[in-house]
């Protein structure tokens, strides 16, 4: 096993607490440059799925999973914060996987994520998954995951992320 795999098999995955949100709010602002991001995180509804990695007690990573308005049940995964000094290490491929095999079991049905979709198409997410979606920033790095099989099929219309959400996505639509 390499090094960096043995690191991410290491660390612990689970849900966040009240006591990580110090760190996670450092952790987050250290990853985004939007001022108003870590406040978002914080206030996410109770049916979030918020996971930390955590290694030696330290929290160096954090992936968010918040339900928004579209299609039933559909979540969007944004923030996905790693530590400086931990990525490229699999942490962030470990916290997905476990943020979406958790959705999964609670039933959740897809999730929709802006990003690079050489990283996350590893996942099974797809552009064209998306396409039904009317948001500003629908292209290429606008991807989704059908959770359970036909989740999105046949589904088009807005889609809608929590205000905290916009100074995320507007910087973004523009390039």
């Amino acid at each position: 096993m390499s090094e960096r795999k043995s690191i991410a098999a290491e660390a612990v995955y689970r849900e966040r607490n009240p006591a990580d949100e110090p760190a996670i709010r450092a952790l987050t602002a250290s990853a985004y440059a939007e001022a108003l991001l870590p406040d978002a995180v914080l206030a996410a509804p109770a049916d979030a799925v918020s996971l930390v990695a955590e290694l030696d007690g330290e929290v160096i990573g954090h992936v968010l999973l918040t339900p928004i308005i579209g299609p039933d049940r559909a979540l969007a995964l944004a923030p996905l914060a790693i530590l400086p000094a931990w990525r490229d290490m699999q942490i962030g491929t470990e916290l997905v996987r476990h943020a979406l095999a958790l959705a999964r079991d609670r039933q959740w049905r897809s999730v929709f994520v802006f990003g690079q979709p050489d990283y996350y198409c590893r996942f099974g997410f797809k552009s064209h998954t998306a396409d039904g979606a009317e948001i500003a920033c629908q292209g290429p790095r606008f991807l989704a995951l059908e959770l359970q099989p036909g989740a999105l099929a046949g589904w088009t219309g807005s889609l809608a992320y929590p205000d905290a959400y916009a100074d995320l996505l507007a910087p973004r639509t523009a390039r």
